[in-house]
């Protein structure tokens, strides 16, 4: 299978590099934009901008409607055109800049907008709905609703005070009725009522200055502080990946049972840390696997040397004695004294026949490249060979199975052999191999003469051997012996495929 091409930057020093070059750019970007927006809200939120919509939408209505009062159809046109669309540059006697006209703009388009004599009579309005109204007195509370009568009482006495001249609305907006003039010194000769909302958030008139700084520190972060995170970011991790790959190349060595390759960081964080526990995790872990050789080796020395005192040891003493009656016999009785030379030949046979099985047993497994069915088919054949007791080998289900548990039913196969072999006194002997999904059974059933389980000492090695070794792999063992039966051995793991 193809791996994909982006599976380098997966790894760990790719993916430091990349986390900090990303943590760079984007705490360069999150600053700016915070910086920013901070700007934009200092700039739009000053109390100073509020009075400066009040200020400028006044001068515009104190440049024009002073010098319109003579002329109703020309202030009435005039009046129409600011409430749709606003102040421009010539309704100011003096110029000025964008700002100011931002400022003076304020006004809410298209609500309305009365114009009245120092007598608070209509003298303008838009939008006219009702022609009638011109030259009657204006009554604010039917047409803007509670709330107007004090800044009209403010704007009709001269009041130069801006909170006096307007009301807040519930919707944040505000209704202001300021006293126009020609000049200061002059008397009020018209009072304009309209609606004023000053805006909370509004693209400020230096927006573009705003907009360059963003670009330039964009620009400066992806040529500066993005390959300088990504180098500082490679670098930084080239050690820890070192570091890491050594404790891999380490880790290899002690599973393949290499413990001689030992990691050399001696650094106090968190991976030196993890060295050290390894290094003592390893240490342990060799001193164990050890002491379990050893403690094989010496079960099985005692099982050879109870094997060879049970029957080489004792065949041999046999002989010995049928070989010196022998030789007491030769010169005066050379019939009997055939009769021990035989004996002590068959004697002789019967050690080597002991020898060849012990020998067999201690040999190398040979499990590599059969399997656990026809290991068992070849050990029966040879064993077969030797003790002349017929063997015959049943498999059902074969399938690979785990090494230590072919290992274990190997020996288990071997041992109950033997005591057949040795104890039984049996013609005939079975090996069924029972290969489940999940489980793996083995029967050796012979027809010998079978014994007591009570009679067996408690420290019988071959029995708790057998039963030893299945431990060690959660497995189980099972003896059904009836005298002058026979005796059948079941061992079972639970066992699933490798």
């Amino acid at each position: 299978m193809n791996a994909s091409p982006f599976a380098f930057f997966s790894r760990l020093q790719w993916r430091l590099t990349i986390s900090y070059a990303a943590v760079t750019a984007g705490t360069v970007i999150v600053l700016t934009g915070i910086f920013v927006t901070i700007a934009i809200l200092a700039d739009n939120l000053t109390t100073d901008r509020t009075y400066e919509g009040f200020y400028w939408s006044k001068t515009g209505f104190q440049d024009n409607i002073p010098f319109l009062t003579s002329d109703p159809a020309t202030l009435q046109a005039w009046v129409d055109r600011v409430r749709v669309g606003g102040f421009d540059q010539n309704d100011f006697q003096t110029p000025v800049i964008a700002k100011n006209l931002d400022d003076a703009n304020t006004l809410v388009r298209g609500a309305p907008i009365y114009v009245l004599d120092p007598d608070l009579n209509v003298i303008a309005a838009s939008p006219l709905t009702d022609p009638t109204i011109i030259g009657e007195p204006f009554n604010g509370r039917a047409a803007l609703g509670f709330g107007v009568e004090s800044v009209l009482e403010a704007a009709q006495a001269g009041d130069k005070r801006y909170y006096s001249q307007s009301t807040l609305q519930p919707d944040g907006s505000y209704i202001v009725a300021f006293p126009l003039r020609a000049t200061d010194d002059d008397p009020v000769v018209a009072i304009a009522i309209y609606r004023v909302k000053p805006l909370a958030i509004a693209a400020p008139t230096n927006l573009s200055l705003y907009t360059n700084f963003f670009i330039l520190v964009a620009l400066t972060m992806f040529c500066t502080a993005l390959p300088i995170g990504a180098v500082f970011g490679w670098l930084v991790s080239r050690g820890l990946r070192k570091r890491l790959a050594g404790l891999a190349v380490v880790a290899q060595a002690w599973s393949t049972g290499d413990f001689s390759a030992q990691p050399r960081d001696r650094s106090r964080d968190e991976i030196g840390d993890l060295t050290r526990a390894l290094s003592g995790m390893a240490e342990q872990l060799q001193t164990l696997i050890h002491t379990r050789d050893e403690l094989a080796r010496v079960e099985e020395r005692n099982r050879l040397a109870r094997d060879l005192h049970d029957t080489v040891k004792q065949q041999t003493y046999a002989a010995r004695m049928q070989l010196s009656a022998a030789r007491n016999l030769v010169q005066t009785d050379s019939t009997q004294a055939a009769v021990h030379l035989e004996s002590a030949l068959q004697l002789n046979r019967d050690t080597q026949q002991e020898l060849k099985l012990i020998i067999d047993e201690l040999r190398p497994a040979a499990l590599q490249g059969k399997g656990l069915a026809q290991a068992l088919r070849t050990y029966a054949e040879r064993w077969q060979g030797h003790t002349g007791i017929h063997a015959t080998v049943v498999v059902n289900g074969e399938r690979p199975v785990a090494l230590d548990v072919e290992q274990v039913l190997y020996r288990v196969a071997q041992e109950a052999l033997s005591n057949v072999a040795r104890h039984s006194d049996a013609d005939q002997v079975e090996v069924a191999l029972d290969m489940g999904p999940t489980r793996v059974r083995l029967v050796v059933a012979d027809n010998g003469r079978g014994f007591e389980l009570g009679a067996v000492p408690p420290g019988s090695l071959g029995l708790t051997g057998m039963r030893q070794r299945l431990a060690e792999i959660g497995g189980t063992l099972e003896v059904e012996t009836r005298l002058s039966v026979g005796t059948r051995v079941v061992a079972q793991v639970e066992s699933s495929a490798p």
